[in-house]
C-alpha cells in the first residue's frame, strides 16, 4: 500500500513538468526584424551609408526599385547575415534630373521589414543665387570656445546633429591627408550628451565629408602594418555622444579613428582618461574639449603604420592629449567661471590604467610643446588678461580635477 502511494506521488510530481515541457512545434516565433537607414533621403552625389538590421535570427536582404524593379545604383557589402548587423550601402551618383527610389526589405523567420530610400535628382539641387559669395569665415572666428586656431592651408570640417528641432554642431576636426588622421577633434561636452538614451551603435562608416580615397576605410579593425595590431581608437568617444543615433553614429566615422595600442592603452589608460573627462562634464555646466594625436618620429626612427581595410597606410601616433576648458557658473576655481586642464599620454603600453595629476600640464605648456593656439576664442569671451591666467593655471595644483 505504501509503495502504491509513493508511486502515485511520483507520477503527480512529474506530470506538471511533462505538461510544461516545450513542444518543438509550439516554440515561440522570433520577432520580426527591423531595418533602419542612416538617412532616408540622399543627395544626387550619392555616397556611403549604413543599413541597420536588427534581428534575433538569420535574415536576407533585397533591394527593389520603385519603377522597374531593377536597382543598379545601389550596392551592398552583404545580402544576408545572423542577428544584428550594419550593412554598408553605397549609392551611385544620380546624373538625371529625376528623383529615384528603392525599397530595402529584410526577411527572416520572424517576418519582414522594409525601408524606403530616395535619392534626389540633379534638378532638385538649386544653384547658388550668388555666383561670387563672400568667403567662409575662418573657423577660429565662429565663437565656438572649443576651437583651436586652424593653420593656414588646413582643411577644417564640422559634423552637425539635430537636437529636438535645432541643428547644432556635433564636433569639428582638421585633416592630415598624408597620415590619414585628424590632428585634433574639438567638441562641447555636457551632461545631456552622455546621459542617454542611446547606447553604442558600432555604426562604422565612411565620413561623408571626405572622398573614400582620402580617409581610412574601417568597417572592420585595422589590418596589421609594420608594427603589429592596433585598435580603432576614438578621438571623440562614443560614450561622449549618447543623445541620439545620429550623434553617436558620427563618432564611428573613419576620420575619428586612429591606430591605438590595444592592451595597455586603448582599453586601459585611454579609456580611464575618457571616463575622467565625462566625470568632469557631469560636474560642470559645459566642457570644451580638444582631443588630439601627435605624430613626432625622430630622425632615423621607423615610422609605424597600420593598414585600413583597403590596404592604405595610416600612421600610428606617437602621443595623444586631451585639453579641457571647463565652465561652471559661480565656480570656486579658475577665473570668471572658467578653468582649464591638459593631459598628455605618450602612445605606449602602460602598466597601470590610473590617471593622476602627474600626466597633466597647463594649457600654456601644451601650446608650447605643440605650437598650437588652443581656445582661440576665449579672450573675446573673458578678456585677454583673464584668458591668459586661465591658460597658465597648473591643474596639478587644483584638487578638483583629481578628486
Amino acid at each position: 500500500m505504501l509503495k502504491n502511494i509513493l508511486s502515485l506521488l511520483l507520477v503527480w510530481s512529474i506530470t506538471p513538468l511533462w505538461l510544461s515541457s516545450c513542444d518543438p512545434a509550439e516554440t515561440e516565433k522570433p520577432q520580426p526584424p527591423t531595418v533602419e537607414l542612416g538617412s532616408a533621403m540622399v543627395e544626387a552625389t550619392g555616397g556611403p551609408q549604413f543599413i541597420h538590421v536588427k534581428s534575433s535570427v538569420s535574415w536576407e536582404l533585397s533591394i527593389v526599385s520603385e519603377h522597374d524593379g531593377v536597382v543598379d545604383w545601389i550596392t551592398v557589402n552583404q545580402t544576408s547575415g545572423d542577428k544584428d548587423c550594419n550593412v554598408v550601402m553605397k549609392v551611385a551618383e544620380n546624373d538625371t534630373e529625376e528623383e529615384r527610389s528603392a525599397t530595402i526589405t529584410v526577411v527572416s523567420e520572424g517576418g519582414e521589414s522594409s525601408a524606403k530610400l530616395t535619392q534626389k535628382g540633379k534638378a532638385s539641387v538649386k544653384p547658388d543665387p550668388d555666383p561670387t559669395p563672400d568667403p567662409e569665415p575662418k573657423p577660429n572666428v565662429t565663437g565656438w570656445l572649443e576651437l583651436p586656431a586652424v593653420p593656414e592651408g588646413t582643411d577644417f570640417f564640422t559634423h552637425s546633429m539635430t537636437v529636438g528641432s535645432t541643428k547644432t554642431r556635433n564636433y569639428s576636426f582638421i585633416w592630415d591627408y598624408n597620415n590619414l588622421v585628424a590632428p585634433w577633434v574639438a567638441y562641447p561636452l555636457c551632461k545631456w550628451n552622455i546621459g542617454g538614451p542611446m547606447k553604442r551603435t558600432d555604426a562604422w562608416a565612411l565620413d561623408p565629408l571626405l572622398p573614400e580615397s582620402k580617409q581610412p576605410v574601417l568597417y572592420k579593425a585595422f589590418r596589421e602594418g609594420n608594427a603589429g595590431w592596433f585598435s580603432r581608437g576614438h578621438q571623440i568617444a562614443s560614450a561622449d555622444r549618447l543623445t541620439s543615433y545620429e550623434s553617436n553614429s558620427m563618432t564611428f566615422y573613419g576620420t575619428n579613428m586612429t591606430p591605438q595600442i590595444s592592451n595597455g592603452f586603448n582599453g586601459d589608460i585611454w579609456a580611464t582618461l575618457e571616463g575622467k573627462v565625462r566625470s568632469w562634464a557631469n560636474s560642470s555646466d559645459t566642457l570644451y574639449v580638444v582631443t588630439g594625436c601627435v605624430i613626432d618620429y625622430k630622425d632615423g626612427e621607423t615610422v609605424k603604420y597600420a593598414l585600413d581595410n583597403n590596404g592604405k597606410k595610416v600612421t600610428v601616433p606617437t602621443a595623444y592629449y586631451k585639453v579641457v576648458l571647463r565652465y561652471m557658473k559661480n565656480s570656486t576655481i579658475g577665473y570668471s567661471g572658467y578653468s582649464a586642464c591638459a593631459v598628455w599620454l605618450d602612445h605606449k603600453v602602460y602598466s597601470s590604467k590610473n590617471i593622476n595629476s602627474s600626466y597633466s600640464m597647463s594649457v600654456d605648456d601644451l601650446e608650447k610643446r605643440l605650437n598650437i593656439d588652443f581656445f582661440v576664442n576665449l579672450p573675446a569671451k573673458v578678456g585677454e588678461e583673464t584668458a591668459a591666467r586661465i591658460e597658465a593655471e597648473n591643474p596639478a595644483d587644483i584638487s578638483w580635477w583629481w578628486r
